[in-house]
């Protein structure tokens, strides 16, 4: 019996060891799952500096393959990964996960990381214009609302965000652990994306927010993002629905690029025109409607909003002039208090690659200590890096840029605390005892250190 009883009692304890291994890789498993990271603007983080793809290019992410630039981004936004309504069904009901799969398993082997994920596109299948209207666009799928849109919402619509929201790939990738930013819906205000009212738009949105809420734990909603080149009177109106029928969006955000068209601005102060005009006008619609603390994100910007995407040297552009100009846009947005800016197709940045892997490296772990000024063509922008020191970061928009590079001309006197000063090729200089620095049209750090 004795025997017996020591195999017994070995089984057992072999029985106790497998459930609390598989109970620790249960739990491990778990963990990789929940590995999204939120994103922050006290202190700039790598969520801060976001990408997209554009899935019908072979070079920008295609079938989830991830950028291989030298610059890093935290945040993934999912517009044009090839995930739209349109793409994902078949029919009421019917389901092509292929796409959401491959990329939940890319995004799982990129961690941590922010992904937003964007709705847009009625299915062929559920709106009333005909099939070769709703295909003949360019990407497939309809501004049109879908045909069961009322004022309680759209059953299908409600449909399919309750499975895309409880949807796992094979390998047991969620999107409720790896998904937790959702826009409601991809530039409303123009006629490519929605045909239908902001009204409507609000109807629709509404109940499936809340079935967002519900699926997603730690869920942030943003706001439907529109297009700032046309109708920027429309977030005005859905900042007054949100505020007449009930708040939905966590977030506000918005799309504005560089240049409005595809012609490029060949000002030397376009960059700083372009944000006061467009990005310092959206955050004051916030503002003004009350939604002061709600923070803000431009989830889709670029050289050309109507491309090329990429610097256009074939319109007057160089890349030291980009390079100077994509810099200094991202650094006022920041500065005025952006959560996130998500580079349009990022595959195409090219050289300006090495700018704004520098730029990240200047700003993450730091915050600006109050929004960007000038006085006459000199701009600063004060911060806090990551040890607590002061920094500026500062540049003459009156400077030209000639050929591959820009003049330093312009003389600045530096306060005294600050030892060093750092261009955006990482290139450094000890400061003179006069305090004298040469700056222009790209900007330049100054450190304490």
């Amino acid at each position: 019996m004795r025997p017996i009883q020591r195999f017994t009692m070995h089984r057992l304890l072999l029985q106790v060891v497998l459930v609390i291994t598989v109970g620790s890789m249960a739990m491990t498993l778990l963990n990789a799952q929940t590995t999204a990271v939120p994103m922050s603007a006290n202190p700039l983080q790598p969520t801060s500096f976001g990408f997209s793809c554009n899935f019908d290019r072979p070079d920008a992410c295609q079938r989830a393959q991830w950028i291989k630039t030298e610059s890093r981004p935290g945040t993934l936004r999912m517009h044009d990964t090839g995930t739209t309504w349109q793409r994902l069904t078949s029919g009421p009901g019917s389901y092509r996960w292929a796409n959401l799969d491959l990329w939940l398993d890319a995004i799982a082997a990129h961690q941590p990381l922010a992904v937003l994920f964007t709705f847009n596109r009625v299915p062929c299948w559920n709106v009333r214009e005909s099939r070769s209207e709703c295909m003949g666009r360019g990407s497939p799928g309809s501004p049109d609302p879908p045909r069961d849109l009322t004022s309680n919402g759209s059953p299908s619509f409600n449909e399919f965000v309750d499975a895309v929201t409880k949807h796992c790939s094979p390998a047991h990738h969620c999107v409720k652990d790896y998904i937790k930013y959702f826009e409601m819906w991809n530039e409303p205000n123009t006629p490519r994306y929605w045909n239908g009212t902001p009204d409507q738009l609000y109807d629709m949105v509404k109940p499936a927010a809340a079935i967002v809420r519900a699926n997603v734990p730690g869920v942030q909603i943003s706001t439907p993002a529109p297009f700032m080149a046309v109708n920027p009177d429309w977030m005005d109106q859905w900042l007054a629905l949100e505020n007449k029928k009930g708040r939905i969006s966590d977030i506000y955000g918005f799309h504005v690029y560089l240049g409005p068209g595809d012609k490029w601005l060949t000002q030397t102060n376009a960059p700083e025109k372009r944000y006061i005009e467009n990005v310092v006008e959206m955050v004051n619609k916030k503002n003004n409607a009350g939604w002061t603390t709600t923070p803000w994100m431009n989830t889709e910007t670029g050289f050309l909003g109507s491309g090329p995407y990429y610097c256009p040297t074939d319109k007057g552009a160089t890349d030291a002039i980009c390079s100077a100009f994509m810099a200094r846009w991202l650094i006022a947005q920041y500065g005025l208090g952006a959560q996130s800016i998500d580079w349009y197709w990022f595959s195409s940045i090219g050289q300006e690659d090495g700018t704004y892997n520098h730029l990240m490296q200047w700003l993450i772990g730091s915050h600006f200590q109050r929004a960007c000024s000038h006085e006459g063509s000199i701009v600063e922008c004060p911060l806090v890096q990551a040890n607590g020191n002061e920094a500026l970061i500062v540049w003459d928009f009156n400077v030209e840029c000639r050929g591959n590079t820009c003049g330093t001309p312009t003389s600045y006197n530096a306060k005294p605390q600050f030892r060093t000063a750092t261009d955006l090729y990482g290139s450094s200089s000890t400061i003179p005892s006069n305090h004298t620095v040469r700056i222009g049209a790209s900007p330049t750090l100054l450190t304490m250190q």
